[in-house]
């Protein structure tokens, strides 16, 4: 039976997405079971999408049918021990402990759900970021079918410009200094995001020191509860403060870049219009303009590799306001529960 063109309908641009983010997991996680688990984690807390065995099988194509049915099954275990909440307090009725625990299930999931919508929020404009950058790439190639039509309009000037030749040489030795400058800032660029990913590793590191510390203040007697309230909300300002700061650099960042980018642009015009002007001879301007798209293409692979990492690092700040949005729901529930000592027990996951 020949296939219907609804059995396959066209890639959408996050098809396309998804499908490199599990080329990434292959690359990181070689072991069948484990790039398994990997991509069941990927469809169903970042896109949203329930994780079946075929699923699972036609997007790794990896081993046999029945590894990714095991690797399904202790998915969702895992993911209902992981948001399973127990009460342990002696003496407590079992009605009173499900409520609480119920309670608090609930609280859990209303914080993942709130950062799932930030995350969908920040994957739409990175995918617009995207869609404008190949827009910009269209425009830089239309500026070079352009300028090939000029060099063949200037043949009949060859003699003159013969006499500029020297004078050309020069300015091309500057737009070749020009872009070194433009790759040394380019080279920065990438310094900056590597110290912005290391300053984000900083900040996860301490708020996991600082959500330890307030899980642990849980047990702390009632008359002491409201002097713990106000220092684990001045910890909570803190990571929002740094974290704010990590998101200014991050705009600084992206801004400098934009910046780097339209003066190379503008120079690739400017060297385009002098060539067609004082050009010497036709093959020499043949091997400028290839030397150019080849400079251009460095250019645009050095901004793909800085593009892929700034999207880890907006995927760590993400989950860092995932945890700060946890710990402020802990820190709420804490204020409503009763005077008796109560014993939270989480069962946490991998991050």
């Amino acid at each position: 039976m020949t296939a219907s063109p609804l059995d396959h309908p066209p890639p959408t641009p996050g098809d396309a997405a998804m499908q490199a983010d599990i080329a990434a997991l292959r690359a990181q996680f070689p072991e069948t079971r484990a790039l398994y688990r990997e991509v069941c984690a990927l469809l169903f807390f970042r896109y949203g999408i329930t994780p079946t065995a075929n699923k699972l099988y036609g997007l790794v194509r990896k081993g046999s049918m029945g590894t990714p049915t095991e690797v399904l099954a202790q998915f969702w275990a895992d993911l209902r021990g992981k948001m399973r909440v127990t009460i342990d307090q002696p003496g407590l009725p079992d009605a009173l402990k499900q409520i609480a625990a119920d309670a608090v299930q609930a609280i859990w999931q209303a914080a993942n759900e709130a950062a799932a919508g930030e995350l969908a929020a920040l994957r739409a404009e990175a995918r617009l970021q995207v869609s404008e950058a190949e827009a910009r790439r269209d425009q830089a190639r239309a500026a070079a079918v352009v300028a090939e039509q000029e060099t063949a309009a200037v043949q009949a000037g060859l003699d003159a410009a013969q006499r500029a030749r020297a004078a050309l040489q020069g300015e091309l030795e500057a737009e070749r200094q020009a872009h070194a400058a433009a790759r040394a800032r380019h080279e920065e660029a990438a310094r900056q995001g590597e110290a912005l990913e290391r300053q984000l590793g900083e900040l996860r590191t301490q708020f996991s020191t600082d959500l330890e510390r307030t899980r642990e203040q849980v047990s702390v007697a009632q008359e002491r509860a409201e002097a713990t309230e106000r220092r684990a909300l001045r910890e909570i300002d803190q990571e929002r403060t740094l974290r704010q700061k990590g998101e200014q650099a991050l705009a600084d960042l992206r801004t400098e870049l934009a910046a780097v980018q339209a003066r190379a642009q503008d120079a690739a015009v400017t060297g385009a219009e002098e060539r067609a002007r004082l050009q010497a001879e036709r093959d020499t301007l043949s091997r400028q303009l290839a030397e150019a798209e080849q400079a251009i293409e460095r250019g645009q692979a050095e901004r793909e590799e800085l593009r892929a990492e700034l999207g880890m690092a907006v995927r760590r700040a993400e989950r860092a306001d995932a945890e700060a949005t946890a710990t402020r729901r802990l820190a709420t529930t804490r204020r409503q529960a009763p005077a008796t000592k109560v014993k939270l027990k989480f069962k946490p996951g991998p991050a």
